[in-house]
């Protein structure tokens, strides 16, 4: 996932409405699941988990979706 911009400087991806954020995170996701078929088993693995987080995150409004800007969602470390 891309990196946020400095605080006091939106980008045009972080001032979108929260739910075209969650749509950016799903295609993120989904796109980090594309063509896996070179990795090893076990980056396939860890691939899948993070992509599963993102949706079930996203599917259940939860907080831990790591998306900064989104309502609810605290800005990452």
């Amino acid at each position: 996932m891309s990196s946020a911009p400095p605080p006091g400087n939106p980008s045009p991806a972080s001032a979108a409405p929260s739910d075209v954020r969650r749509q950016h995170a799903v295609q993120d996701a989904m796109a980090s699941v594309a063509d896996m078929s070179e990795l090893s088993v076990t980056e396939q693995l860890q691939r899948l988990d993070e992509a599963q987080q993102v949706l079930a995150a996203v599917l259940h409004r939860s907080s831990d979706l790591p998306q900064p800007g989104i309502p609810g969602v605290p800005p990452q470390a």
